[in-house]
């Protein structure tokens, strides 16, 4: 099997080393120099460049994995998805909690019959970026709007609203209400919590860069037993016993081999599709007006 070259366009983002060492331990992938060298590319730039690189890549025929938001406003996001829609090659977001074997565990779930209806759903993604100076140099760009800094509650909870497409595809999915966590000195929320109806459902989703240690969790209750992921720890319980299995925790790197997959006709996961782009941008708009 030849090696993908791939291109990565941009330094900006904070899982630009998880990208880059992804690329390095596959055996199927070498990195290009540029556009130019590449057969994909990944976009790891500061938000307010996706326009420009992601026309760039697709006027190339340069399949792309971009990192996420798409876009910082709903507007450009529907213009970048009519974009990717009328592409000749594939391109998406880099939603990493879809390659999750846990989470997997969890959508089987779901998708079982017999559990009985959803009751409920709480979700928890967090870190201590903001205590611990993450946000400076490179990345300093994560706390200005100017260039496509959308705050805390949505560069984490647009990662739960795509899950929550993931796991039940066909459901419906609306705001209820939200508050955002502020910090002195920071021009936009720090985090925040946001309740939404999933097909009439209550979902409750806590996101923020002031946690520490942080770290993921989601639980799902049904009538007929619940399902916890805890990082990479995935445990049912129903009314017949309880179920534990222990995986990796999500990690933002592997999405890159699931996209190289792709690029090789191997479908190991479900990429975000433009759909679900927009659908993301429209709740965390809806999100956004809601916490006021």
């Amino acid at each position: 099997m030849t090696p993908v070259r791939v291109a990565i366009l941009g330094t900006a983002h904070p899982h630009l080393a998880d990208h880059r060492e992804a690329i390095r331990r596959d055996p199927r992938a070498t990195a290009a120099s540029g556009l130019d060298d590449a057969d994909a590319v990944i976009i790891d730039s500061v938000t307010a460049d996706h326009p420009r690189l992601l026309r760039a890549a697709i006027e190339a025929g340069k399949p792309a994995l971009v990192e996420k938001p798409l876009a910082a406003t709903v507007q450009e996001t529907g213009e970048l998805t009519s974009l990717i829609d009328a592409a000749a090659v594939p391109v998406t977001t880099a939603m990493f909690l879809r390659c999750a074997p846990a989470l997997r565990g969890l959508r089987t779930f779901l998708s079982a019959g017999s559990g009985g209806p959803v009751t409920s759903v709480r979700a928890r993604f967090s870190h201590p970026g903001l205590l611990d100076g993450w946000f400076r140099g490179r990345t300093a760009w994560m706390l200005d709007p100017r260039q496509g800094g959308v705050g805390g509650l949505a560069d984490l909870g647009i990662h739960l609203l795509d899950l929550l497409l993931w796991l039940r595809p066909d459901a419906g999915l609306r705001v209820v209400s939200a508050v955002k966590d502020r910090a002195p000195g920071i021009a936009m929320d720090v985090g925040g919590t946001a309740r939404l109806d999933w097909d009439g459902v209550p979902v409750t989703l806590h996101c923020g860069w002031t946690s520490r240690p942080g770290g993921f969790d989601v639980r799902v209750d049904r009538a007929g037993g619940s399902c916890t992921v805890s990082g990479g720890r995935l445990v049912i319980a129903t009314g017949t016993g309880h179920q534990a299995e222990t995986h990796p925790p999500p990690d933002a790197a592997a999405v890159v081999p699931a996209w190289l997959d792709q690029l090789h006709g191997v479908a190991t996961w479900e990429p975000p599709t433009s759909d679900d782009i927009a659908r993301c941008a429209l709740l965390l708009q809806e999100i956004d007006a809601a916490a006021g």
